[in-house]
């Protein structure tokens, strides 16, 4: 190729002229100008690609085609560099089928005259998708049993597919009730991306691509796993980083920067051997950049925080000394989350006897340092539900039944936004991307996810899954987007692209 380009180079150099050989004159070659082409093209996945160029030739007409070969060629694009070509078509107009894998592709089209030998070429960017591309993906329980939708991220908006992994025959039935879908980076390259479904009958993992069953999670656990072994929940930090909390009430750790693969359990404190209970929550900070290394854990045998290093994976330490409240709480914890708001703060809600609760607030970027601690007054906690904290203005959310609350630390005082009456609130998340880069992460990682259920419904169809923006000063809630036609709503993921 280097070769080529270099001779083509020459041969412009020396006024567009080529060296015949026979009697060292030099004469214009024939050029040939490609237009007609866009930069960008996005196909579906079995669909025909049609491109017709416009071609201009500086010696003739064009019209004699045997005078020329043609060639398009794609290359999968993956971290600045492309890989394992393939040839699409080698005539003139492109009339293909696609049945390469999604992804994002370097196309090139070659036009070479056999005459001169010479080529010129022209290259654009192609996207296949595919009807698992990129969307919403819901877990619901159904009659006492789980099931996968998705809304499915398509030009006219988001459709759903019910029932996703019997729809497109992915080798998997769940079994049990629905525990968690999880959408993950095990790598960088797409190659590492997938999606875990987890449900009370085992944990599985999804190819990121096809959404087809790839593995069991405890493929990918060095270590032996409990008989009836699930995971309960999965926090994703960023690419190649990921703790794993069990339903054998220990945490597992990976990252891939580091070789670190799931192996013994983490919640273990240093210089001791025996694990202790850890909570299912994570703490962390979200910019990986400006990082601490230290991610949050909750030890419940003893009702205190404890750090884990991420590059030290093997034991827990102790926190340093706190100025607002003392990291051995002597609490239960009944929350707790990360969020984008005032730089990464991380809150928790810590319950005192059932009977008082107390909001902290942890952020651990360059510093682990205290930024909030105070008694959360807030209306009927004690039989909260669901939690979700705003990353924009860090309001916590929470429902009891069909009585979705929001809760202004500021104010200390609990605000009633919306009562669905009969119906049940069964999920509440905000945020959820790893980065807020992407189109659907700046769209969406704001909003606030609400899963409601309608028992006078059918099972199958009574969940609605709804997205909410959150004005500021308390203003009341307003509905972006709607869907039907769900389960009883557990867990939602957003397959990122």
């Amino acid at each position: 190729m280097k070769k080529l380009f270099l001779y083509i180079l020459i041969a412009f150099a020396l006024g567009s002229c080529y060296k015949d050989k026979g009697n060292y004159d030099y004469v214009d070659i024939n050029v040939v100008d490609i237009s007609g082409v866009d930069s960008m093209y996005t196909v579906n996945y079995g669909s025909i690609l049609s491109i017709k160029p416009t071609l201009n030739f500086s010696k003739d007409d064009g019209s004699d085609t045997s005078a020329y070969s043609y060639m398009w060629m794609a290359s999968l694009y993956s971290n600045g560099h492309t890989d394992d070509v393939d040839t699409l078509s080698r005539s003139r107009d492109l009339e293909a089928r696609i049945t390469l894998t999604s992804g994002k592709y370097n196309m090139i089209y070659r036009v070479t005259d056999k005459k001169t030998g010479v080529t010129f070429q022209k290259s654009f960017l192609a996207t296949v998708i595919t009807s698992v591309y990129e969307g919403w993906m819901l877990l619901s329980e159904v009659n006492g049993g789980s099931r996968l939708d998705m809304l499915s991220k398509g030009a006219d908006g988001y459709k759903p597919i019910y029932d996703l992994l019997g729809t497109i025959d992915a080798g998997l039935t769940l079994t049990g009730l629905p525990v968690e879908v999880k959408f993950a980076k095990l790598t960088s390259a797409a190659s590492g991306h997938t999606v875990y479904v987890s449900t009370t009958g085992g944990t599985n993992r999804l190819d990121g691509e096809t959404m087809k069953f790839k593995a069991p999670f405890q493929t990918e656990v060095f270590s032996v796993l409990p008989d009836g072994f699930y995971t309960e929940k999965i926090t994703s930090r960023t690419n190649g980083s990921e703790y794993v909390r069990g339903s054998d009430n220990n945490m597992y750790y990976y990252m891939y920067t580091f070789n670190i693969y799931f192996g013994l359990p983490v919640n273990v404190m240093y210089g001791k051997t025996a694990t202790f209970n850890v909570s299912k929550y994570v703490g962390y900070y979200d910019n990986v950049s400006n990082s601490t290394n230290v991610h949050l854990l909750y030890n419940m045998d003893e009702k205190r925080f404890v750090r884990h290093v991420y590059s030290l994976p093997n034991n827990c330490s102790d926190m340093p000394a706190g100025t607002l409240f003392n990291y051995t709480t002597g609490k239960d914890l009944l929350y707790m989350e990360t969020c984008r708001f005032s730089g990464g703060d991380t809150y928790a809600i810590l319950d005192s006897a059932h009977t008082k609760f107390y909001l902290a607030r942890i952020n651990i970027a360059s510093n682990i340092v205290q930024t909030y601690y105070d008694e959360m007054p807030a209306t009927d906690l004690a039989h909260a539900e669901n939690f979700a904290v705003s990353p924009d203005l860090g309001y916590v959310f929470y429902n009891v039944g069909g009585k979705l609350y929001e809760y202004d630390a500021g104010l200390k005082q609990s605000k009633l936004m919306i009562d669905y009456g009969d119906k049940k609130v069964t999920f509440l998340k905000f945020d959820g991307f790893q980065g807020i880069g992407l189109t659907a992460a700046k769209a969406y990682y704001n909003k606030l996810q609400v899963g409601v259920f309608d028992p006078s419904l059918p099972a199958e169809r009574a969940g609605s899954f709804e997205l909410y923006t959150v004005p500021a000063v308390n203003g009341n809630l307003v509905l972006n987007e709607s869907y039907t036609g769900f389960g009883k709503i557990k867990s939602i993921t957003y397959r990122e692209r």
